[in-house]
């Protein structure tokens, strides 16, 4: 025969409480606990007792140092809360559901029977006393809660007293969470306001009140002030599960932000910024409308589903469980259609004005985006207002390269659809003009960019050109870098990265740029601003590989209004000098290959500067010719096969605005933005 004995499950304390989760950053968590608590003790004295209606709940905040306040600069940390209700109190069946881990006594109300438990995790210990009636006496329980006593030495006595009071202390704050426990009184208060709203949304709710020495705020009283609630909560339905959301208006300036507060069994579990849900929702609503949004989302579903310590809900954010046929993204994306109806009025004027943003900047300062605004709608839409230029141009910038891959996929739709010829006649033709129209708007967006590029580096150049505060000209490094990098080569340049366009379209495309890098990349010897050599007699894949050269050009370049030349220091002494040198086979590239041309080898030599008394007797001797708009000069040395032509600043300004002035004009750029 066998024998049986009943054992009971036993309840390790202080492992509970080390397995209980409760974020450093939610050190306020304890105290809306204990403040749950006591609405619910004081509604089930309601209930109790039909004569008793002024339910009332005191919070004290105790501060360290709380004696020399007076005397220090900034506020003491708070150390302890104390709370007081008038509710029903610690009976016999209540003692027995905190001695009970996880009860379900007050499960229909949402209780998890385990919030106490972050009592401890950020208290060092808690002191409860109570004044309660049963069996029309009246009764004291008291006793302290700690992780030091295993066991609970509950106090009962009978009471001189008949006033039903119940106190929790909860008493000297860790260290770990009190670094996080605001300060300031009203910041503590309007914390328990937005907590606890739904609960003060109920006329019946009990008076709260927070006290710190001579300071006191009703919570009540500050919600009434500056929460305004709409008059009718709106209900929805996913999946045959009911919701109800409550728009509210909150006037509070010290809060900040557009939210909504997913709430379960009356009690704040998470909260979604909606300036990241809704696109036109931003900060701008309470300086234009004095007012953040707050919806106040509830339903049964949440109720059934938040998690143990109601700190977020047991429910998927996507439909990827299969568990949950309503993950949280599904309801956001209803909520988010209620709000957006419910702020029309203030979302519709944002959006007219955020879209006259985007075109103005489009076309005034970014036209290769103008297609997005014919093509992108959608997505233009989802740009959030109020963006400054550069964070503007991201957002387009982004939108452009979903346009482009899209793109793409469409023109290779095109030609399998033409290899196959597998459509219809009519709908092809329709839908080769459709990609046709969208192939020639994005190029002319491209150009559009590519000219306003140019249109900055010319206002860059005629500023350049300018006498500074100091009454001094721009150094020659300064035009030297806006026409080509110095200290770079083709090699290691950007198409982009150069404006030669400035002086010549053709020089873009030579075979090899040298720009301010000495013959044979030696210190020592001479350095041409800019050497240009091209088309080699024998095409190779190197660069230079000892082939002849076909064509060399040589820029020098002089600070601006520069005058004073000499003999032997003027640029076109330098450029006959660095032809000599070439042709005498006794330079080198950078990378130590030889130059090597012959007598049939052509030299474009260009002296960029502006034509200063000091220059003009140099020009005279040489023999130069006026260009026919007067503003350079030009010559041809026989002995040399050089075409030389001096540039004066002037004339490749005028030069470039004249290539250019179509293109400008075009675009209505012609005179925007003139220095």
């Amino acid at each position: 025969m066998k024998d049986f004995a009943m054992k009971q499950y036993s309840l390790n304390l202080s492992g509970r409480v080390k397995n209980f989760s409760l974020p450093r950053n939610k050190p306020l968590m304890p105290l809306y606990e204990a403040l749950v608590n006591s609405i619910h003790a004081i509604n089930a004295r309601r209930n109790n007792d039909a004569g008793f209606s002024n339910g009332k709940i005191e919070i004290v905040v105790i501060r360290k140092d709380q004696l020399d306040k007076l005397d220090k600069t900034e506020i003491p940390a708070v150390e302890s809360f104390k709370i007081i209700d008038n509710g029903i109190g610690f009976t016999e069946r209540n003692m027995q559901s905190f001695l009970e881990s996880d009860s379900s006594y007050k499960a229909e109300l949402g209780g998890k029977g385990v919030g106490r438990f972050s009592w401890l995790k950020a208290f060092s210990s808690v002191h409860i006393s109570s004044i309660y009636c049963e069996d029309s006496t009246f009764h004291k329980r008291e006793f302290d809660f700690s992780l030091d006593n295993r066991f609970i030495e509950d106090t009962l006595s009978k009471s001189d007293s008949n006033a039903q009071q119940t106190t929790v202390e909860l008493n000297s704050y860790k260290d770990e969470y009190v670094k996080d426990v605001p300060k300031n009184l009203e910041t503590i208060a309007v914390r328990i306001m937005q907590h606890h709203l739904v609960y003060l949304l109920d006329n019946n709710c009990p008076e709260i009140i927070i006290k710190d020495n001579d300071d006191e705020i009703t919570i009540n009283q500050l919600f009434q002030e500056r929460v305004k609630v709409s008059d009718s909560i709106e209900k929805f339905i996913i999946q045959d599960r009911e919701f109800q959301l409550l728009h509210v208006k909150n006037e509070d300036k010290t809060f900040s932000g557009n939210r909504l507060y997913l709430c379960a069994n009356n009690r704040l579990v998470d909260s979604k910024n909606l300036d990241d849900i809704i696109v036109n929702l931003d900060g701008q609503i309470f300086d234009k409308k004095g007012y953040w949004y707050i919806g106040i989302l509830t339903g049964q579903y949440f109720d059934d589903n938040v998690g143990m310590n109601r700190l977020s809900f047991d429910i998927p954010e996507n439909e990827i469980n299969l568990f949950f046929n309503i993950p949280i993204e599904k309801i956001l994306v209803e909520s988010k259609l209620r709000i957006e109806k419910y702020l029309d009025e203030y979302l519709s004027v944002v959006a007219v004005e955020k879209k006259n943003q985007i075109e103005k900047f489009i076309k005034n300062t970014a036209p290769q985006y103008r297609p997005l605004l014919k093509y992108m709608p959608d997505e233009i839409a989802k740009v959030k207002p109020g963006l400054s230029a550069e964070k503007l141009e991201d957002a387009l910038y982004s939108i452009r390269r979903k346009y482009e891959i899209n793109l793409k996929l469409k023109q290779q739709q095109l030609l399998i659809a033409t290899d196959k010829m597998n459509m219809p006649k009519e709908k092809y033709e329709s839908f080769f003009k459709q990609q046709i129209k969208e192939i020639s708007d994005v190029n002319s967006a491209t150009l559009a960019e590519y000219v306003i590029r140019r249109k900055i580096i010319i206002t860059l150049l005629k500023k350049g050109l300018r006498l500074q505060d100091d009454d001094k000209f721009n150094k020659e490094s300064y035009l030297h870098n806006l026409i080509y990098p110095m200290r770079a080569t083709s090699d290691e340049t950007d198409h982009e990265a150069h404006n030669l366009w400035l002086i010549d379209e053709k020089l873009s495309y030579c075979n090899f740029i040298s720009s301010d890098i000495p013959f044979d990349n030696d210190p020592k010897q001479e350095r041409a601003d800019i050497l240009i050599l091209d088309r080699p007699i024998a095409v190779s894949e190197s660069k230079n590989d000892g082939t002849i050269f076909d064509t060399i050009i040589i820029f020098e370049l002089k600070r601006p209004m520069r005058n004073d030349y000499t003999h032997e220091n003027n640029p076109i002494a330098q450029l006959h000098s660095y032809v000599r040198k070439i042709r005498a086979n006794e330079a080198k590239d950078k990378y130590h290959r030889p130059i090597i041309v012959n007598a049939s080898t052509k030299f474009y030599l260009y002296a960029v500067c502006d034509i200063t008394p000091k220059l003009t007797p140099f020009i005279e001797d040489n023999g130069f010719a006026k260009t026919p708009d007067d503003l350079g000069y030009y010559t041809f040395n026989k002995n040399y096969n050089a075409y030389f032509e001096i540039l004066s600043y002037d004339k490749i300004l005028n030069d470039a605005e004249k290539r250019n002035r179509i293109l400008f004009d075009k675009l209505g750029i012609l005179s925007n933005n003139e220095p």
